[in-house]
Parts: C-alpha cells; sequence; structure tokens
C-alpha cells in the first residue's frame, strides 16, 4: 500500500552514538526494503562487520571512509553513493560529522534501531551521558542482524 513519510514526524531514535529517523520500515514496505537517515558524529562507525542484507548510503553532508573486505578504503562526500551487498565484510569511520541517507534490502535492520535505541527527545545526536548496554546490542546484532567479522558463524553470510 503506498505511503508518505515526513521526515519531522518520523520516528527517531538515539543509538551507537547516533541520530536514526526511520522513513520506511518493514511494516509500510511488506519487508521489501527500509529507509532510514543517520546523522553521525565525527570519528564514529563501527568496527569490521557483516550482515544478511544489502546496505546502501548516500552521503548528503560530511565524508566517510569505508574499508570493504581486502580493498583500498573508500572516501564518500556528500553526492557519492556507496553499495554494500550483503555478505561483504566492510567498516567505516567519519571523517566529519556526516549525514546519511541509508537504505536496506530487504528490511528489517530498523528493528534493530527501534529496539536497542531509545526514543529521540530532540533531533539532534544524543546526549554523551546517554545510557547503552553493550551486551545487550552485541548479543542482538550477533543473533540477527549484524555480526563481528571475527565471528565464526558470520562466515556464512560471505560465502
Amino acid at each position: 500500500m503506498p505511503f508518505l513519510t515526513g521526515r519531522d514526524t518520523a520516528p527517531a531514535y538515539w543509538a551507537f552514538g547516533v541520530l536514526w529517523v526511520v522513513l520506511a520500515d518493514s511494516e509500510q514496505t511488506g519487508g521489501a526494503f527500509s529507509v532510514m537517515e543517520q546523522w553521525m558524529p565525527s570519528d564514529g562507525g563501527p568496527p569490521p562487520h557483516v550482515h544478511p542484507i544489502d546496505e546502501w548510503f548516500n552521503i548528503l553532508e560530511g565524508s566517510i571512509e569505508f574499508r570493504v573486505e581486502d580493498k583500498p578504503p573508500m572516501r564518500a562526500t556528500a553526492g557519492d553513493s556507496v553499495w554494500i551487498p550483503r555478505g561483504t565484510v566492510h567498516s567505516f569511520t567519519t571523517q566529519s560529522a556526516a549525514h546519511v541517507f541509508n537504505g536496506y534490502t530487504p528490511a528489517g535492520f530498523e528493528q534493530v534501531i527501534m529496539g536497542l535505541g531509545t526514543p529521540a527527545e530532540r533531533r539532534e545526536l544524543p546526549p554523551a551521558d546517554l545510557g547503552f548496554e553493550p551486551h545487550a546490542a552485541a548479543q542482538l546484532m550477533d543473533n540477527f542482524w549484524s555480526a563481528s567479522a571475527e565471528t565464526g558463524w558470520a562466515k556464512k553470510w560471505t560465502q
């Protein structure tokens, strides 16, 4: 069914030191895809990891260095798009504060953000003292959507 989601009224969450706005979720798209916007601080980003979904980044503001498997690093800036196919070991580091439009296929990763995140009280980066339980996050990520590149069982996603 068609839908319209406005950025200012879409659900927003603070998770992993990032502001996430959920523009399209699995319920709205029948599980086909999800779309989120992220606002990230400088010097942020995940360690090498892999997941069973495709991930697409469109950089709206800022600069991000992507590391994909054993290839040379790629620096993406405003206007650039980066595609990471499922099963690909990757990581990234923000070189400056960044604003990113993300797509995921199939949908589902937004459920991690909605489940682990704290509803954002304001449309800005989360406060530094926001509580976060890293063990619970790692358990949820490792069991459902993402895994450290070093996790043995996750290697099935890279083959």
